[in-house]
């Protein structure tokens, strides 16, 4: 994701984030993940949530007696999950260049935060930064979005109005050679009697399914299952071009 370098900018979209669309995504995939990731999980199993966002995934999965870190480049979405989860432990961090002690007996990223690394080399150096902190044979499940899921109705323009705040979203793109989609979401909250107004331009990277299996053997990680989410039941726009994997590492 391209961040404002205004951060009072950033740190709005993620009291949007956190207030409309983390849980309305795992309210759906969270049963996903039950049926294809979690029975692989020991009990009390230390687990890693890279691009963790405000903690809502990291929450489901501590009341079930997961110890779980999570990791988001964005500093004001991991305020916003130390305040949601504070049983769990978060670090400002990208997910192509993080270091963590110990090792994890499981990783996850959801809600095609891994569509924010854009090009090749960044998905594939974040995939060798989680393959290096888990054990042998552990799973690592994520979802992703293909180049349909920016053909449909990614994006397209759409209006929030509350009493004391807005969100807008326009001007979605989508560069069919490059596989770059982007979109701009400006946004106004009532502060202290004040209307105060903030812009942040989203940008999405598609990626091919040969390249997400490229990037996950040589990162060694084997044995990947791919499913497509509306075999899964994420029905609607949340399952357009959305692919579900689970792979082991070596």
């Amino acid at each position: 994701m391209v961040k404002s370098k205004e951060m009072p900018a950033y740190d709005d979209f993620a009291w949007f984030y956190n207030r409309y669309w983390s849980q309305e995504f795992h309210s759906a995939a969270f049963p996903i993940l039950e049926r294809i990731w979690l029975p692989r999980l020991k009990a009390g199993a230390r687990v890693l949530d890279v691009c963790c966002g405000t903690g809502y995934l990291a929450g489901l999965l501590t009341e079930r007696g997961y110890r779980v870190t999570g990791i988001d480049e964005s500093e004001p979405m991991v305020a916003f999950a130390r305040e949601n989860v504070p049983s769990a432990e978060f670090h400002v961090a990208r997910a192509s260049e993080f270091k963590l002690p110990g090792r994890f007996d499981g990783a996850v990223s959801t809600f095609d935060s891994l569509n924010h690394l854009i090009g090749a080399r960044s998905l594939q150096a974040a995939f060798q930064r989680i393959a290096a902190v888990l054990r042998p044979g552990v799973p690592f499940a994520f979802d992703i979005l293909t180049p349909e899921a920016y053909q449909t109705h990614w994006g397209e323009n759409f209006a929030l109005v509350r009493d004391d705040h807005v969100l807008v979203i326009t001007g979605a793109s989508y560069d069919f050679r490059s596989r770059l989609a982007r979109c701009t979401l400006t946004m106004f909250r009532l502060m202290k009697g004040r209307w105060q107004r903030s812009d942040v331009v989203v940008e999405e990277q598609a990626y091919e399914p040969s390249e997400i299996d490229a990037a996950l053997e040589r990162a060694d990680f084997a044995d990947t299952a791919c499913y497509d989410a509306r075999d899964l039941g994420l029905a609607g726009q949340l399952g357009e071009g959305r692919t579900f994997y689970v792979a082991t590492k070596r």
